[in-house]
This record gives C-alpha cells, sequence and structure tokens, in this order.
C-alpha cells in the first residue's frame, strides 16, 4: 500500500510541476498563447483551467503525503541509536575518573 501510495505522490508531483511551468507570473503563459479567438478555450478558461489543476494537485499532494505517512511500514525490531547502544556497552570501569577534591587541612595564607 506504502508503495502505491508513494507512486502516486510522484506523478502529482511531476503534474504539479508541469502545470506551475506552463503558468506565467505575470498572468501569461500557456494562456497567453491561445489568444485566439478560434481556439476550444478561451485565455481566461485556460488560465481557469489551471489554476484549479494547480489547487487541486497541491490538495491532493497533501492527503497523499499524509496517507502515506500512516501506511508507512513500522519496523518490528525496536530500533536504539549507536550512542545509546555505546553507552550500555561500556564496562563501568572503562568510563574516565575525574579527580575528587580533597579537603587540606592547612590554609594557605
Amino acid at each position: 500500500m506504502f508503495t502505491f501510495i508513494m507512486t502516486f505522490v510522484v506523478i502529482v508531483s511531476i503534474l504539479l510541476i508541469l502545470i506551475v511551468l506552463a503558468q506565467n507570473p505575470k498572468g501569461g503563459g500557456l494562456a497567453s498563447n491561445f489568444a485566439g479567438s478560434n481556439q476550444i478555450m478561451g485565455v481566461r478558461r485556460t488560465a481557469d483551467f489551471l489554476e484549479k489543476a494547480t489547487w487541486t494537485l497541491a490538495i491532493a499532494l497533501v492527503v497523499l503525503s499524509f496517507l502515506a505517512t500512516i501506511t508507512m511500514p513500522k519496523p518490528e525490531v525496536e530500533q536504539k541509536s549507536v550512542i545509546e547502544s555505546k553507552v550500555k556497552e561500556t564496562q563501568p570501569s572503562a568510563l574516565p575518573n575525574f579527580p575528587m577534591p580533597t579537603e587540606q587541612t592547612d590554609s594557605v595564607k
């Protein structure tokens, strides 16, 4: 299931990249290429379609990301960090000994 969802995430991501690149930041983009009145979709309809497709793909990407997180396979064995395992393996005698302060009976004057 996780692999299936991740495949959809990749496909939606690629489509989202293509839709965003087809848009012009100043409002032209792909829609400006269809300026002729003989076209099936007018300039405004193309811009509306690109905007709706962008929002739909963005929402689909967020939903698929949450689903992928939920269906992610869990490890069967509890994994510990390397540092934690090294600390538990060390012998108490291997730990460094710090000098302890001693009481001096003679006070320095």
